[in-house]
C-alpha cells in the first residue's frame, strides 16, 4: 500500500501523521482493531483526509464504536435511541441530535430521542414533505448545508433561534430474514445538527457516522431476535396454560391473567385488557372484562361491562371486524367514558384487536394501552391475534373442564339418590311421602345437570331473580343421612338480586356437594346455610362439620396455586372463586386449626 505513494512527500505526510497520532500504530499492531482503521484508512485520500482533519479523534471513535458494542439487548428502545443521539454527535462535534421513529401504521415520522436538543419538538410529522421522510423513501442519507433555504424542513423558526444552521439526517435500519431471505427493516431517523452555515458535508464523515449508526443496528437486530425469542416463548407458555386447564392444575382467571401479561410484557404497552363480547339482558351488547394488566382494583376487576352504546369504539370494532387504532384517547370521542382514566395514566394511544368465531363473528377483543414512544407494529398485531386465539381456546377448554367436574360430581349425587330411591321403593315400611321427597330430589338433581351442561358462557349472564329460590333448588339436588342436621334460613322471604343464576346455583352446589362429601364421610353432623344482607352485598354462608385439611385452608385464603405436585385446593374451590370473582364478589373460608366445623362465606353484589 505505501510503496503505491506517488511521491516522497506523500510519505512524509504519512510519517507526519503518526507522528502526530501515535494510537494509529496501537491499530495497526491490534488484530481486533486493524479492520476499522483499514476501514478508515484503506486509500492514501483517507490518510490525507484523516491528516486534514483535526476533528476526527481515533480514540474517540474506537471508544464509542467499542462501547456500542457493549450495550444490551434488554435496553429499551427509547435508551437505544439515546445513546444514538448522543454518541454520534460527540463523534462529529455536532451541537445536538434527534431521532424520530417509523410508525408502519399512521406511516409518519414520530419524535423520539434527543441530545442536547431543548427545543419543542412536533411529535408527529408526515411522510410526505419532511427531510424525516424523504430519508425513509429513498433509504439513504440527507444533507441540508443551509436549514433557512431547504423547502422540505418545516421548523426553520426554532432551529435558527438556537443557532443550528445546517443538519445532517441518516436512516435507522437494520437486516432482518424473513423464509430465509434477506431484508432492510426502517427503524426511523438520525437528524446531527451544527452551527456552520453552508456546511460541508465530508463522504467519509457521512460513512464515518453510518458505520457508527450500523453498529446500533446490530444492537437493534439482537434485539429483535431477543423479542422473537420471547414470543416464541410466550406461545409456548400459551400452549402450557391450555394443558394446565385440561390437567386442572390452573384456574381460568390465572391463565388469562397470565397471558395478558406477558403479551403487555412483550408489546411493551402501559396496558393490557381482554374483553368477552356478549348481550346484556335487555340484549344489548357488552365488552366484559374477563382478564386485565397490571391488576389494579378498579381498572381491571373480572365482569366490568361496558355497553356498546357508552363505548362507540367496541361497537366500530365489533361491526368492522378489523383492528381499530384510536391516537388521541384522552379526546376521541369514541372514548369519551374513559377519558379520566386515560389522562391520569397519560395514555395516548390504544388499539383494538378483534378475534373471530368460525362465523367471521367478532367473540372477543384485545385492548393494548400503547406509548407513543413506542410504536405498535402491523407484526405486534398479528403476534396479539395468534395469542388471542389461544385465549379463545382456554377459555373454551376452562369451560368444558368446568362443566366435567360439576356434572361428574352432580350425577354422582344423582345415583346415590336413585340408589335410596330403589331401596325404599322396595321396602313396605316406605312411605307415600318419603317417596315423594325423594322422586323430587331426583328431579332437583337432574335441573341442576341441566344447568351445568347449558352454562357455556365464560362470564356472568345476569338477570333478576330469588336467592333464596337457587338455594333451596340445590339443597333438594342432595340427600343427606339422617343423622346429619340440616338447618336454614331461606323459607318464607325472597331474597332479590341481579346475577348469573345458572353460575350462582353453581357456586352454591359446590359449596354443598364438599360439605355432602364430608358428611357422607362423618355419617354425622350438620350443615347449616344462612343468608342475610349486608348492603351492598347478599351473603350466604354455608357450614357443616368437619374440619379440611391446612395446605387447602392455606391455598384458598392466599389465592396462590400450589406447587407442582402438592395437592390444591380442587377445581370445586377453584371454579366457586372464579365464578364469585365474576360477580365482582368475596369468597371467604373460615376452618380454625384447632376447630371440628368449617364455614365458606360467598358475599354477591345485590
Amino acid at each position: 500500500r505505501w510503496s503505491a505513494m506517488s511521491s516522497s512527500s506523500d510519505f512524509q505526510e504519512l510519517v507526519d501523521f503518526f507522528e502526530k497520532n501515535p494510537q494509529a500504530w496501537e491499530l495497526i499492531r491490534d488484530p481486533d482493531k486493524r479492520g476499522l482503521f483499514e476501514f478508515l484508512c484503506s486509500d492514501i485520500d483517507r490518510i490525507k483526509f484523516l491528516a486534514a482533519n483535526p476533528w476526527i479523534d481515533l480514540e474517540k471513535i474506537l471508544k464509542i464504536a467499542d462501547s456500542v458494542m457493549e450495550v444490551s439487548p434488554e435496553i429499551s428502545i427509547p435508551d437505544l435511541l439515546h445513546i444514538l443521539c448522543q454518541d454520534t454527535a460527540e463523534l462529529i462535534n455536532a451541537a445536538g441530535a434527534t431521532c424520530r421513529t417509523y410508525d408502519p401504521i399512521k406511516d409518519c415520522m414520530i419524535a423520539a430521542a434527543s441530545y442536547n436538543w431543548d427545543i419543542d419538538r412536533t411529535e408527529v410529522i408526515p411522510n410526505d414533505d419532511s427531510v424525516a421522510g424523504w430519508v425513509m423513501k429513498h433509504k439513504t442519507h440527507y444533507c441540508v448545508p443551509d436549514i433557512s433555504s431547504e423547502p422540505l424542513y418545516k421548523e426553520k423558526e426554532k432551529t435558527l433561534s438556537r443557532g443550528i444552521n445546517s443538519m445532517l439526517a441518516l436512516p435507522i435500519r437494520l437486516v432482518d430474514y424473513e423464509g430465509g431471505k434477506q431484508q432492510e427493516v426502517l427503524i426511523g431517523t438520525l437528524q446531527l445538527y451544527f452551527e456552520e452555515k453552508n456546511k460541508h458535508f465530508y463522504p467519509e464523515q457521512i460513512k464515518l457516522i453510518k458505520s457508527v449508526v450500523s453498529r446500533f443496528s446490530y444492537v437493534l437486530a439482537q434485539r429483535r431476535k431477543l423479542a422473537i425469542q420471547k414470543r416464541s416463548q410466550i406461545i409456548h407458555e400459551s400452549r402450557k396454560a391450555l394443558v394446565a386447564i385440561m390437567k386442572r392444575t390452573q384456574s381460568l382467571d390465572q391463565v388469562l391473567n397470565f397471558l395478558v401479561a406477558k403479551i403487555a410484557e412483550t408489546l411493551e404497552v402501559r396496558r393490557c385488557s381482554l374483553f368477552s363480547i356478549e348481550r346484556d339482558a335487555a340484549g344489548k351488547n357488552v365488552a366484559m372484562l374477563i382478564a386485565g394488566y397490571p391488576l389494579e382494583p378498579f381498572a381491571h376487576r373480572y365482569g366490568i361491562t361496558l355497553p356498546f352504546d357508552e363505548h362507540p369504539a367496541f361497537a366500530q370494532v365489533f361491526e368492522s371486524g378489523e383492528p381499530l387504532r384510536i391516537d388521541d384517547a384522552c379526546n376521541d370521542p369514541r372514548m369519551a367514558a374513559t377519558y379520566g382514566l386515560y389522562r391520569s395514566q397519560r395514555i395516548n394511544t390504544v388499539f383494538f384487536v378483534p378475534l373471530k368465531d368460525e362465523n367471521d363473528v367478532v367473540t372477543n377483543v384485545l385492548v393494548l394501552d400503547g406509548d407513543e414512544s413506542r410504536p405498535l407494529t402491523k407484526e405486534d398485531l398479528f403476534f396479539s391475534q395468534t395469542l388471542i386465539q389461544d385465549i379463545e381456546l382456554c377459555i373454551q377448554a376452562s369451560i368444558r373442564s368446568q362443566e366435567r367436574h360439576d356434572f361428574y360430581n352432580q350425577m354422582l349425587a344423582f345415583g346415590a339418590i336413585a340408589k335410596i330411591y330403589a331401596k325404599r321403593l322396595a321396602s313396605p315400611e316406605t312411605t307415600a311421602e318419603e317417596l315423594a321427597m325423594l322422586y323430587k330430589k331426583l328431579y332437583r338433581s337432574m335441573l341442576a345437570v341441566n344447568d351445568i351442561i347449558s352454562d357455556r358462557v365464560p362470564f356472568a349472564q345476569k338477570e333478576v331473580f330469588d336467592l333464596n329460590e337457587v338455594i333451596a333448588e340445590r339443597l333438594e339436588a342432595y340427600y343427606f343421612p339422617p343423622q346429619v342436621v340440616v338447618e336454614h334460613n331461606i323459607e318464607g322471604w325472597e331474597l332479590i338480586i341481579t346475577a348469573d343464576r345458572k353460575k350462582v346455583g353453581r357456586i352454591i352446589g359446590n359449596l354443598i356437594d364438599n360439605a355432602h362429601r364430608k358428611l357422607e364421610e362423618l355419617r354425622r353432623g350438620f350443615l347449616k346455610v344462612i343468608v342475610q344482607v349486608e348492603h351492598p352485598y347478599a351473603v350466604i354462608e354455608i357450614s357443616n362439620s368437619g374440619s379440611i385439611p391446612r395446605h387447602i385452608r392455606d391455598d384458598f385464603c392466599s389465592h396462590t396455586k400450589p406447587v407442582s405436585g402438592r395437592p390444591g385446593s380442587g377445581q370445586g374451590l377453584d371454579i366457586v372463586k372464579l365464578f364469585t370473582l365474576m360477580h365482582n364478589g368475596i369468597v371467604e373460608l373460615e376452618s380454625p386449626e384447632d376447630a371440628d366445623w368449617t364455614l365458606f362465606r360467598v358475599k354477591l353484589p345485590l
